[in-house]
This record gives C-alpha cells, sequence and structure tokens, in this order.
C-alpha cells in the first residue's frame, strides 16, 4: 500500500497527465484549485486533496462522449509513464470516472 505521501504525489502525476493530454486544468473552476495541489501535493489540505480527486475526468473534455478509446490509452500510456511503472490498461474506467478511482487503478496495475 502506498503511503501518504505517494498517494499525493501519485495524484499528482494523474493531475499532471491530465493537463499534458488535454492541455488544461478542467476549465476556470476548479483550476486554481488544481495548479495549486500540484504546486504542493504534499503540502495541500486534506479537503484539496479530496477535492480533485473527486472530479470526473469528463471535466477536462469539453465533449461529453470523450475520453474516447485513443484519448483513454493516451492518457493511460501518460499516467504509467509519469508513475514510473509499465502496466496495461484494465479498463473498467470513462469520462465518468473521477480522478481519485484512476489514481487507484493505476496504483493497482
Amino acid at each position: 500500500m502506498a503511503s501518504k505521501e505517494e498517494r499525493r504525489k501519485n495524484r499528482k502525476h494523474v493531475l499532471d497527465a491530465l493537463r499534458s493530454e488535454t492541455g488544461v486544468d478542467d476549465g476556470t473552476t476548479a483550476a486554481p484549485r488544481i495548479k495549486a495541489y500540484r504546486a504542493d501535493p504534499t503540502g495541500a489540505t486534506t479537503t484539496e486533496f479530496a477535492f480533485v480527486g473527486g472530479l470526473i475526468l469528463r471535466r477536462w473534455f469539453i465533449d461529453p462522449s470523450k475520453p474516447n478509446q485513443s484519448e483513454r490509452r493516451s492518457l493511460w500510456q501518460e499516467i504509467m509513464k509519469r508513475l514510473n511503472k509499465q502496466a496495461t490498461d484494465p479498463g473498467g474506467w470513462s469520462g465518468t470516472t473521477n480522478v481519485s478511482q484512476l489514481q487507484a487503478i493505476a496504483e493497482e496495475a
């Protein structure tokens, strides 16, 4: 099981991968909180850790039908690169999956 610090850093890696793949930090509403978390994941409050973890992936994609299969594959590869892992995508996640859930899937892969 990952330590508290590792989980916080892994959440940052998922957020960084989303930023890298989409070019945005979830529009204007949550972007300042996401940027602040990404800047200092270990110093962020528990509230901020939970907030960014609860955001669904669809918030990073303009089209509600996204991420499509190709975008999911690319995002998964980017997350694995940032986590320094090599694992195939087990599937079972979509645009309605939240950051916390995707992080858990990636950590378990």
